[in-house]
């Protein structure tokens, strides 16, 4: 009994020992490099109060970024793991575009999931991301998004037959605009992707609608479990049944693109949108000797398009709306811009339309400043590269970010950063500042491939909405609004409630151009 004891007097101090190592071991690797840092906190790094849920992502990234004024590239610690974090606009273009062949890919924890996870574009690495990307890439040209328009126009008319319904008092009716918008971006998205009519907006309780909006819902035991091993010990994710979605939700979306396929298949379907071309190129790969294509690589990408599209649009439109209803001014000045110009077009919303609309794109600029839906921009260093006038060598398996949210909110390219003032993005101010200051889509090669779309439905989203219906403050508006600390991507803790009006100039026969 007594060596027994002995044993775990030796045993426990010693595992206790190597495990303290282990979590402190690279706590000198910026020190090393004589790159300026936060001495970090053992298993925390420098991230303490967003891995106990005390701060939001975007929070965070915004608190690092101003903790180094005047700093061309930081060290911070994400539990054990250094990352580079460049605050440089010239650094931040050699690394996204220039130098791109030594960034080429993201980090990503490999957990053992669903290949409709794992061979996401986003997760794609090296050549295989490269081929996908060019197979994708068609998909998203000026033509193809004006023919896709056509689907969008069809669900803004819904979306106006909606509020028509809902709005039935002369003082407005309350809405939550990112349950709102969130119905209008998933109906989009679902009929532009595989052509899945989901009618969220008018039938609220709609399978597809159901499941679509869980899918950022994870246990907090899983969402425990992903920071331990992303803080400690990366190299086990691939042992772990984890995954950054709902999997329920994968799931679904899995059966209804499988089913979907199928059906035209069997059926001999055609639809222009984006299955269609992926089952087009599936098809043409066919007997070839080297392939790019799966049916697992074409249901990720399907379900990609779907949920990322289905939440960064619907949290633009939120916080563009929130910003509208706190500055009448610029309300009224957009919505004298949209009739004007619909007036030219016989009060119908095209694809024209829209992008003829200046001010509208500087609106929702504006608002993708202030409201980024991704908070920061990683990259992965696939080989050993030397940063340029300085003496730091970053070796392959490097993380670097990108701070979004602290470019976005630096008085040195935005004066008076909290403000909204969508002037900041007329011709004359952007040529005064590098673009590489303001990146809600990234930049370079890995930049977000569905950017102009998502421009186009948005854009054409706001015309339907304020040629007809005023937005403002109520009761239940945050001003300002708190940041969810649970959620990765923006998020408002309690929404983002507002009240809709009908303006008196409306008419039926105009809400449904």
């Amino acid at each position: 009994m007594i060596y027994f004891l002995l044993q775990w007097y030796i045993i426990v101090p010693a595992l206790l020992a190597l495990f303290y190592w282990h979590g402190t071991r690279n706590f000198s690797h910026w020190r090393k490099l004589g790159v300026k840092h936060i001495s970090p906190e053992f298993f925390f790094g420098n991230i303490r109060k967003r891995v106990l849920f005390r701060q939001s992502f975007h929070e965070l990234q915004k608190e690092l970024y101003f903790s180094f004024p005047g700093e061309r590239v930081a060290g911070i610690y994400e539990g054990r793991r250094p990352t580079l974090m460049v605050r440089d606009p010239d650094l931040i273009k050699l690394i996204m575009v220039r130098d791109f062949d030594h960034f080429v890919d993201r980090p990503v924890l490999r957990f053992r999931q669903r290949p409709s996870v794992n061979n996401m574009l986003i997760t794609l690495q090296g050549a295989q991301w490269k081929a996908v990307r060019a197979i994708l890439t068609p998909t998203f040209t000026s033509g193809k998004i004006k023919s896709m328009s056509l689907l969008v126009m069809d669900v803004g008319k819904q979306m106006v037959s909606f509020l028509e319904n809902v709005i039935d008092k002369p003082e407005g009716s309350e809405l939550e605009m990112k349950d709102f918008f969130g119905r209008f971006t998933l109906d989009v998205i679902a009929s532009c992707a595989f052509g899945v009519q989901c009618d969220s907006l008018q039938t609220p309780d709609a399978e597809f609608a159901a499941y679509a909006g869980k899918f950022n819902d994870i246990p907090l035991h899983e969402r425990i479990m992903i920071f331990t091993l992303l803080l400690f010990c990366p190299q086990l994710a691939r042992f772990f049944p984890l995954s950054f979605m709902n999997k329920g939700v994968l799931s679904f979306l899995e059966s209804v693109v499988r089913n979907t396929k199928e059906q035209r298949v069997r059926e001999g379907i055609r639809r222009n949108d984006f299955l269609q071309l992926m089952m087009d190129a599936l098809e043409s790969e066919k007997g070839q000797d080297k392939t790019v294509l799966n049916e697992d690589i074409v249901i990720a990408q399907s379900i990609l398009f779907l949920l990322a599209g289905f939440e960064t649009s619907s949290t633009v439109l939120s916080f563009t709306a929130y910003e509208l209803a706190l500055n009448p001014e610029i309300q009224s000045k957009l919505r004298e811009e949209i009739l004007r110009v619909l007036q030219k077009y016989d009060g119908k919303c095209t694809y024209d339309a829209v992008h003829e609309m200046e001010y509208l794109d500087m609106v929702i600029h504006e608002s993708m400043r202030k409201h980024p839906p991704v908070a920061r921009m990683d990259r992965k260093c696939t080989k050993e590269y030397l940063i340029p006038e300085t003496n730091i060598t970053l070796k392959p398996e490097a993380s670097v970010s990108i701070p979004v949210m602290g470019l976005h909110y630096d008085s040195q390219y935005y004066p008076d950063p909290e403000r909204f003032d969508p002037t900041r993005f007329s011709a004359e101010e952007k040529a005064k500042r590098s673009p590489y200051v303001y990146l809600p889509f990234g930049s370079g090669p890995r930049n977000c491939i569905g950017a102009r779309f998502a421009l186009t439905s948005t854009k054409m989203a706001l015309v339907y909405f304020l040629q007809g219906f005023g937005v403002e403050p109520c009761l239940k508006t945050e001003i300002p609004y708190a940041y969810s600390k649970f959620s990765m991507l923006l998020k408002a803790e309690k929404g983002i409630w507002l009240n809709i009006k009908r303006l008196t100039h409306f008419s039926d026969h105009s809400s449904h151009n």
